[in-house]
């Protein structure tokens, strides 16, 4: 049996009627222009740097000749990879949108054959999405993987042996699927909770509307997710548009997140229970009476995975990494609590489009590109995992 895995700004727009807001949601996606085929409830919000003053973002350049992050290739040769999760031998699993599950080896080398291939749906932006291992696992030996279907997207649970990925049941449906704002990011909690992110599916309205799972963060208890068939979730957090990242903060346990805006105004969110984060009626900094977003960037740098560093020594620990799609980097945020301290932009435009970043077992960060997906420059070796080791503090 395989082992487990070691865990783990700004312009603002008020609509003033629902209408015009899925009118306008149509013309725009934050990845790209055109169609594509809790926590601390009693933490203070901070401003977006941008819509009020802000320490000035440090300087990328200046901060590797200091002795910056080495970046090395871990694994190449892969088709729009979506998520990594590592085993304790060091080698790693890895989804690819198209419906694949590889298997890499702690060297990097790439089983040819997948591990699985999962019935999924890869229109547009959908297809073959997050991915967790249970909380106890190896006992039992469950992995959990999100993806769009024919029937809207499912979250399925598999249980994970030498020979591949057996399908066990389906944990939790009744998320409308669309050619895009499909969320996708899965994750156990501090307290072995199963959170999910959906997004609008192109449909706006859905993320203000009680009755429907898209546009909310859910959450999912242990009976839920280990039953026999699609379980219960409550609604965390509403009125999202298309949230592709979160994590939770070491020592607080506040859960932050990253979601696309419509045409710049993408947002990094603290995600407070119950919260309503106001898609379609308000977008920018300026929320009224919805919860405002921590950060709002007024260009667009599709924000998509996120983690908090956790490696001892490192000059990055206790930061927020953001990779970003559309922007072509990864985002560091320092964070003084709950407020944002500053914002930095790493290796903008040195390797393409990026998914997400994720914590490895061996002291590195590991970064994925997404430059095979319709929207990006391929270049040799394309799509990578990157390795990344981080600047001593």
């Amino acid at each position: 049996m395989i082992g487990p895995s070691r865990p783990a700004r700004g312009r603002t727009r008020r609509v003033a009627a629902l209408a015009a807001a899925v009118l306008l949601a149509l013309v725009g996606c934050a990845d790209d222009p055109g169609p594509d085929p809790a926590a601390d409830p009693t933490a203070a919000t901070a401003s977006a740097p941008g819509s009020t003053p802000a320490p000035a973002p440090e300087s990328p350049g200046p901060a590797r000749a200091r002795g910056g992050p080495t970046v090395t290739t871990f694994a190449g040769g892969l088709e729009v990879p979506w998520e990594l999760v590592f085993l304790p031998d060091g080698r790693a699993l890895v989804t690819e949108r198209p419906g694949r599950v590889r298997l890499i080896s702690a060297d990097g080398s790439l089983r040819s054959r997948p591990l699985a291939v999962v019935p999924a749906s890869a229109e547009g932006e959908g297809g073959l999405l997050g991915m967790a291992l249970d909380p106890e696992f190896p006992d039992p030996p469950f992995v959990y993987l999100c993806s769009t279907t024919a029937g809207g997207v499912e979250v399925a649970r598999y249980r994970l042996e030498e020979d591949g990925l057996t399908r066990e049941a389906v944990v939790l449906d009744g998320i409308r699927a669309g050619p895009i704002h499909d969320g996708g990011r899965i994750a156990f909690g501090p307290q072995g909770r199963l959170h999910v992110a959906t997004g609008d599916a192109g449909t706006p309205f859905l993320a203000q509307d009680a009755g429907s799972r898209n546009g909310k963060f859910l959450r999912m208890e242990r009976e839920q997710y280990r039953g026999d068939g699609p379980g219960r979730a409550q609604v965390l957090t509403l009125g999202h548009r298309n949230p592709q990242g979160f994590d939770w903060q070491p020592g607080s346990g506040r859960l932050f997140a990253t979601e696309h805006g419509q045409t710049a105004n993408d947002e990094v969110n603290l995600l407070r229970e119950g919260g309503n984060y106001g898609w379609p009626l308000v977008e920018g900094s300026d929320h009224g009476r919805f919860t405002a977003p921590l950060v709002v960037y007024g260009e667009t740098i599709a924000p998509s995975g996120a983690t908090f560093v956790h490696l001892p020594g490192s000059a990055w620990t206790g930061d927020l990494l953001i990779a970003a799609l559309r922007g072509e980097e990864i985002r560091r945020l320092r964070l003084d609590g709950a407020a944002v301290a500053g914002d930095e932009a790493l290796f903008a435009g040195e390797f393409g489009r990026l998914r997400t970043v994720v914590e490895g077992p061996d002291g590195a960060l590991y970064a994925l590109t997404n430059n095979r997906d319709g929207r990006g420059a391929p270049r040799e070796g394309d799509d990578r995992i990157l390795r990344i080791v981080p600047p001593a503090r």
